[in-house]
């Protein structure tokens, strides 16, 4: 049997205080970057958020962002409208978007991050060979 190949854990993450101007302990883990894949993705990462922390409302300037919910509660910001967000929620924000998010819990927020290409993007780029084939 085939065995996967593990590039990255979710242990020894960096500790980013006030991302994106917001407050708090954000621990973040990167996994692999879009130079590691044929896939048009820029980025897939870990997160914990602690409680009362916020990432700060930000604008996807190159990327499409996807959100992926595993443990705790929090506020989605999406431009002007706010949502909230539990275990088992997506949130995608598209190129230009802006967002940022709140932990409105008692425990920590963990969640997964996609950061994908668009295709105005891609086609701008020059071509590239993955460094993790």
């Amino acid at each position: 049997m085939a065995h996967p190949i593990i590039i990255a854990d979710t242990g020894s993450p960096s500790q980013i205080m006030g991302v994106h101007g917001g407050r708090g302990r954000l621990r973040w883990k990167r996994f692999v970057t879009g130079l590691m894949m044929h896939a048009h993705w820029d980025s897939f990462e870990h997160n914990r958020l602690d409680p009362g922390a916020a990432v700060g409302m930000h604008v996807h300037s190159r990327t499409e962002e996807v959100y992926v919910i595993i443990a705790g509660t929090g506020l989605m910001h999406y431009n002007d409208e706010q949502f909230e967000v539990g275990p088992g929620d997506l949130i995608m924000t598209p190129l230009h978007g802006k967002h940022g998010i709140v932990n409105t819990g008692s425990e920590v927020l963990e969640f997964v991050v996609v950061e994908a290409l668009p295709p105005a993007i891609v086609n701008a780029l020059p071509e590239y060979s993955p460094s993790a084939t």
